[in-house]
């Protein structure tokens, strides 16, 4: 989980980061939103660099950064509107929501193992089990199926509005557009963090009669547990 939250972390700066500038920049030195904002994005483009240099590996998700950063900003000084940066979170929202339905696809589930480690509580035998459930039990893939495709929908609708905001509001309305398109991803992640807590609650029983040896139909587990 931590080495998840390390390697997470930059590209969560990446969103963040351009964000944090236009207010330093703009509200408290006085820059224009054209110079707050196209400084915030090659600060983002120097991080993402930083942090392929000291990773020591050029990977993917780093070219798919540096390209991005470095596209949204040639975009921002050829066409002088500043909303063009404001859609950098849109577009790596929506390659998460891509990201997510592929593995639907290929691999296992993304919330496989991202619900691992708070469906097993760092527990080896639950650990155990919890691999096994997902082999075993239909309702087990059910529930971490369902829940990955609610996720990847939901990053792809915040990407969609987000970009429907942010052209709503003409270029020197900046500040507007650029509180209101974080509003989606707030609602998104309302939702879709409740209904994976409803669904996720059918999985740790399943993980709990793997981990004790129960056998299928034993009372109060769930219908077609044995899949």
């Amino acid at each position: 989980m931590k080495e998840r939250i390390r390697a997470l972390a930059p590209f969560a700066l990446d969103v963040v980061l351009p964000i944090a500038a236009y207010w330093l920049l703009h509200t408290v030195f006085g820059l224009s939103p054209f110079w707050a904002l196209g400084i915030g994005g090659l600060a983002t483009m120097v991080n993402a660099i930083a942090t392929t240099v000291r990773r020591g590996k050029l990977d993917g998700f780093g070219i798919l950064v540096v390209v991005e950063v470095a596209l949204s900003v040639v975009l921002l000084f050829v066409s002088g509107d500043p909303r063009v940066l404001l859609l950098k979170p849109a577009f790596f929202v929506g390659v998460a929501g891509v990201y997510a339905l592929g593995t639907l696809f290929v691999g296992h589930p993304l919330v496989l193992d991202t619900g691992r480690p708070f469906a097993t509580g760092g527990d080896p035998r639950m650990a155990d089990a919890y691999d096994r459930s997902w082999e075993a039990s239909r309702p087990f893939r059910t529930a971490i199926r369902s829940v990955t495709v609610v996720w990847g929908l939901g990053f792809l609708l915040d990407a969609v509005l987000r970009v429907l905001i942010v052209y709503r509001f003409p270029p020197e309305e900046i500040t507007d557009s650029l509180l209101l398109s974080q509003v989606p991803l707030l609602a998104v992640l309302v939702v879709i963090i409740g209904y994976t807590r409803l669904r996720m609650r059918r999985v740790r029983p399943i993980v709990l009669a793997a981990r004790d040896g129960r056998p299928p139909g034993y009372p109060g587990a769930p219908a077609g547990h044995a899949g």
